[in-house]
């Protein structure tokens, strides 16, 4: 579900909620809908120029640049419905999971060739 999205010059900006099939049933059934949980998850994308040895000649002041994009992800979990709880190794495993996949799956999307790597092997250097 999406709840924000803006661009502008600075980048662009979504977040969305997941929401599994058995709250919309939940909620279109007619039920309360207060107890589904809708936590963010969004990230922004900041265009960027790096000056550098390779890259592009920019003919206005003469230095080398590169272009690309920042992307930051960002997400809300609820591991635990009980308050108290505290959080426990599968669970920081689950979402550090979650999160690698999210970000491999905008890079997809954005059709990017420098994906970074969340295997341990790789120590999050480009491919």
């Amino acid at each position: 579900m999406l709840q924000e999205s803006c661009t502008n010059k600075s980048g662009s900006l979504v977040v969305y909620s997941t929401v599994d099939v058995d709250s919309v049933q939940l909620a279109m059934s007619g039920e309360d809908p207060s107890c589904i949980p809708l936590l963010p998850l969004g990230f922004f994308i900041t265009p960027m120029e790096l000056v550098n040895d390779g890259g592009c000649k920019d003919e206005a002041n003469g230095h080398n640049i590169t272009t690309g994009s920042l992307l930051t992800v960002g997400l809300q979990v609820l591991a635990s419905t009980i308050p108290s709880a505290k959080i426990n190794l599968s669970s920081i495993a689950a979402i550090n999971n979650h999160l690698c996949t999210t970000v491999q799956q905008i890079s997809s999307a954005l059709s990017s060739n420098c994906i970074g790597s969340c295997n341990e092997g790789d120590n999050g250097k480009e491919k």
